[in-house]
């Protein structure tokens, strides 16, 4: 099934969302450290996620669906850090920049087959 979606909203979406995903996670590891933060980090993520499966698929083959696929999981990924920032055990608390970290290798390694499999 096919969505007609706007593809420059739906970039610019996740533009927005990775910034505040990128600005509300530096902040803490900066120190700096207010109650609503882990709420921004939790939208940025839920957002991200959102953009990533109103993301048209690739046309390509198998391994770009993959890679496509795998952008996705990233999101996922940061769904569970925002998640573990809300659970009130402590080494759950700490774990969200694992989960924040293995997002980003992910959807950086994701990103990088796309564009070269895609001649960019």
């Amino acid at each position: 099934m096919k969505l007609n979606v706007n593809k420059k909203a739906v970039n610019l979406l996740l533009c927005v969302a990775m910034l505040t995903l990128l600005v509300t996670a530096l902040l803490p590891i900066l120190g700096i450290k207010w109650d609503w933060l882990r709420y921004a980090f939790a939208a940025g993520a839920f957002f991200t996620l959102v953009a990533q499966v109103l993301t048209p698929a690739p046309d390509g083959g198998f391994r770009e669906r993959r890679l496509a696929r795998m952008n996705v999981w990233s999101a996922i990924l940061y769904c569970v850090s925002a998640a573990c920032l809300f659970i009130h055990d402590a080494s759950m608390q700490k774990s969200w920049v694992a989960f924040l970290l293995a997002g980003a290798v992910l959807q950086i390694y994701a990103t990088l087959m796309l564009s070269k499999l895609q001649g960019k």
